[in-house]
């Protein structure tokens, strides 16, 4: 059986543990809608951070169509013979649906906006080392993340991860028996 776990979270919600959890302890190939900008913005030398890969998608976007990054992970999903796919960084309906039409579940992991900023402190990753909370806010405003809440009122499942990594590991265990 081929299971397809597309994930969906606010920054720093642990969706990377999920997808690093079920990469390592059970295989899963992991597509990520950011590798493909995340490739163009490398091509075209520019610094890898948050600002430029939400303006890289929002521009891609309004000019090839809202569908533009979902086909292209598509196309990859669709050759992959793995048997666990995980796709991450959900951020749009096309994406969410995308997901879906390939027979896949949605995996929502929510996490306190509190506890969320004082993990982009401690990661300090992409520029992010010394962000206020009201700008950590504002970022969680952005047009690529206004509907992450939504899609994930609409996911099959939700994870709250609120509580230790081994805690939310055992989570996705759990997740990963009951869709297999």
């Amino acid at each position: 059986m081929r299971l397809i776990v597309g994930l969906i979270g606010r920054i720093a919600s642990g969706k990377s543990i999920v997808a690093d959890h079920l990469v390592k302890e059970h295989g899963a190939s992991y597509y990520r809608f950011s590798d493909v900008l995340r490739d163009m913005l490398l091509r075209l030398q520019m610094p890898n951070t948050r600002e430029n890969l939400q303006n890289m998608g929002l521009a891609l976007r309004r000019l090839f169509g809202d569908g533009i990054l979902a086909e292209a992970l598509k196309a990859d999903i669709e050759e992959d013979g793995s048997g666990l796919i995980v796709v991450d960084g959900i951020r749009y309906q096309d994406e969410f649906d995308m997901v879906k039409d390939l027979g896949g579940v949605i995996l929502h992991v929510t996490s306190p906006e509190r506890v969320r900023y004082e993990r982009v402190l401690k990661r300090a990753t992409r520029g992010e080392a010394e962000i206020s909370f009201e700008e950590f806010k504002r970022n969680e405003d952005k047009e690529t993340e206004r509907l992450i809440d939504e899609l994930g009122e609409n996911s099959d499942h939700t994870i709250e991860n609120n509580g230790t990594i081994d805690g939310l590991k055992r989570q996705v265990e759990d997740f990963v028996r009951d869709n297999s």
